[in-house]
């Protein structure tokens, strides 16, 4: 099946990936103004994985850094653009077709504009089916495909080619410094052939994606409850619903780091924990949700998620937990998804398991 992803679809995908972005994001904006600006009467042509043929030559794009610093600048297509044409330079072979890296938020709507800049169709496929902060977190990685070679370009020509690299927690490493260095925000771009794609990619995340913001907007215009339309979708479940009274947050090695804490209706606290995305969930001192469980907090008078990058002191907002993918809660993926794999020194938790209810 072929989607044509037009203006309206684009804004529909933004909002969606803002969702599945686990707080990696809020409603992208600037990307979506400047993706819609170019596009103009253009049209992309989403097309399923499986439709590909196992020889074609696929182009992952993305960007990697701290989504913070992206509220700084107008998105450049040339820059985005700038590392598929150098690979292929490299390597000597034209594209056939992009792919977004994974489809949270901002990522979910730059590979659209470099879809629609190289005249190239986009696959409804990604490596992650939400947001990760760290490559090696990606199905292609879990499933030991090599990243490399990879480019990284920043807004200033400077360019990086990581030709060879070990494994993905060795790619996500020196990306990291790379990035960090270029000012925490680089596009990236590597290859993958049909056959991998077919066989490691996540099916359907654009069209999941796309599927979620119809959704939300057709109940913000019906001024239906968008929290509750997208649980009874989604099979998720609110762990709380409050104003936030304090916010930590900060920028380091590439990552936005912190906590929100929220003063819920029932008068108890809840924390949420976040590294770029969404991470864990406390109420009182009992963790009630963690990665790779996808976590959003929803800003309950708009009826839209809310990136970490967007929190502010009394807003008022709900906490929810969607149900993770089934291949992100393997024993081999919990190693690296779960909250072991982001630092903290306890196992996966879910409400999805427990039959938690507020």
């Amino acid at each position: 099946m072929t989607i044509t992803i037009d203006l309206d679809t684009l804004r529909a995908l933004g909002m969606g990936a803002a969702v599945l972005s686990a707080g990696g994001g809020s409603f992208p904006y600037l990307e979506h103004l400047c993706t819609a600006n170019f596009m103009g009467d253009r049209t992309v042509e989403l097309c399923s994985a499986d439709s590909l043929t196992r020889d074609v030559r696929v182009a992952l794009v993305a960007m990697v850094g701290a989504p913070l610093v992206m509220t700084e600048r107008f998105l450049d297509a040339d820059h985005f653009v700038k590392p598929v044409h150098e690979l292929e330079a490299i390597e000597g072979q034209p594209f056939d077709a992009i792919m977004g890296y994974e489809i949270g938020s901002m990522n979910g709507v730059i590979p659209v504009l470099i879809a629609a800049h190289t005249g190239l169709p986009l696959i409804d496929a990604d490596t992650v089916g939400r947001s990760f902060p760290q490559v090696h977190m990606s199905s292609f990685a879990l499933a030991g495909v090599p990243m490399t070679p990879m480019v990284l370009c920043d807004v200033r020509n400077n360019s990086v080619l990581l030709r060879e690299t070990v494994d993905g927690r060795w790619t996500e490493d020196l990306l990291r410094v790379i990035t960090t260095a270029f000012g925490s925000v680089a596009a990236c771009a590597t290859s993958a052939s049909g056959a991998t794609v077919i066989d490691h990619a996540i099916p359907g995340t654009y069209s999941r994606a796309i599927r979620i913001g119809e959704a939300i907007f057709g109940a913000q215009k019906q001024r239906a409850d968008v929290i509750a339309a997208l649980l009874d979708a989604e099979g998720g479940i609110e762990l709380g619903r409050g104003r936030i009274v304090d916010i930590v947050r900060e920028t380091t090695d590439g990552f936005v780091r912190g906590t929100a804490t929220i003063n819920d209706a029932s008068g108890e606290t809840v924390r949420v924990h976040f590294q770029n995305e969404y991470s864990v969930v406390m109420r009182g001192e009992e963790i009630i949700s963690t990665v790779p469980d996808l976590l959003c907090l929803f800003d309950t008078q708009r009826g839209e998620p809310i990136g970490t990058e967007s929190l502010r002191y009394a807003q008022q907002v709900a906490v929810v937990s969607l149900p993770p993918a089934a291949a992100h809660i393997t024993p081999r993926a919990l190693a690296v998804l779960g909250p072991r794999g982001f630092g903290y020194d306890f196992d996966y938790t879910s409400p999805h398991q427990t039959g938690y209810s507020l």
